[in-house]
């Protein structure tokens, strides 16, 4: 229940009893240019937050976890018990890419933290080309 109500408050629609379409999402430039598109999955609860990827497993080059926080904070990341390396855009609430941490290694500790964030993107390693990165969009 609590994931289709994220989801209609990311997307902007609501379903009438109907599963919610899978979530996408679209990283701009500064321009407001396409750079990357992804289909996401989403980690809401806080133990879907901690096991992140562990969860989840490999991605694929267009997969991501988009990890939803309560309200905006600081956040911190790490990769602890996740066999691959991640690269991590932080969002604040007005879905702003406010900082990047890309390739953090293997089993990584961190903490990786950044505040102003309530959505925490995390993709395969070294898949997020080094761009000045500005907004997401979600859909």
């Amino acid at each position: 229940m609590r994931k289709a109500i994220a989801l209609v408050l990311l997307m902007g629609i609501a379903s009438c009893g109907e599963s919610p379409p899978p979530l996408h999402a679209r990283l701009l430039d500064t321009d407001g240019n396409v750079q990357v598109e992804l289909e996401i999955s989403i980690a809401e609860t806080e133990y879907e937050r901690q096991e992140g990827l562990r969860l989840h497993g490999p991605l694929a080059e267009n997969q991501a976890l988009l990890l939803i926080f309560p309200r905006e904070a600081q956040v911190c990341i790490s990769n602890t018990g996740v066999p691959f390396p991640i690269d991590v855009l932080y969002i604040s609430s007005s879905h702003q890419i406010t900082a990047t941490e890309p390739h953090i290694p293997a089993n990584a500790p961190g903490p990786y933290c950044h505040p102003a964030t309530q959505l925490a993107l995390e993709l395969r390693g070294d898949t997020l080309p080094p761009l000045d990165y500005a907004k997401i969009e979600l859909y």
